[in-house]
């Protein structure tokens, strides 16, 4: 059964959950980056057109998504958010859009919203009458947001 209320704990539990994905959000773009920086330094030049390795950086990007996806559900795990796999399989549904939607500098910031989200939708004993308010701001602020791009 549904529970009207969550307790106090659960949540403060939630709370730390939705930071604890935020962070996730806020650390995976710096493992894109990385993944970046590596294929940048182990690039044979020689092979590169005339505008340089642009092409290169660029499919590096998305492989960069793609392994920071990948890589969300050990980052959770280390970070204390149980059960983190509902989080690492519902947190794409989210990235790509935006990532489809808009350019790579609005991807990059994409998992601060997309694994705290993640973190809300699959919170465990939640009641939804509560998050009443949050569907239409998300989605006015989600509409905002694409439209100013």
């Amino acid at each position: 059964m549904c529970n009207a209320s969550a307790s106090p704990a659960a949540e403060g539990r939630l709370a730390e959950r939705v930071v604890a994905a935020g962070l996730a959000g806020i650390i995976l773009p710096f493992v894109q980056f990385g993944w970046l920086l590596l294929v940048a330094a182990l690039s044979d030049d020689s092979r590169c057109g005339h505008f340089g390795c642009v092409g290169r950086l660029a499919d590096a990007w998305t492989v960069g998504n793609w392994a920071a996806v990948v890589l969300a559900w050990p980052l959770l795990h280390l970070l204390q958010v149980r059960p983190a796999w509902p989080i690492a399989v519902l947190a794409p549904f989210f990235l790509v859009p935006i990532w489809e939607l808009a350019d790579v500098p609005v991807s990059v910031i994409a998992g601060v919203f997309a694994y705290p989200l993640a973190a809300l939708v699959s919170a465990p004993r939640l009641s939804w009458r509560r998050l009443s308010w949050f569907w239409p701001s998300s989605f006015c602020s989600a509409l905002l947001a694409l439209s100013s791009g």
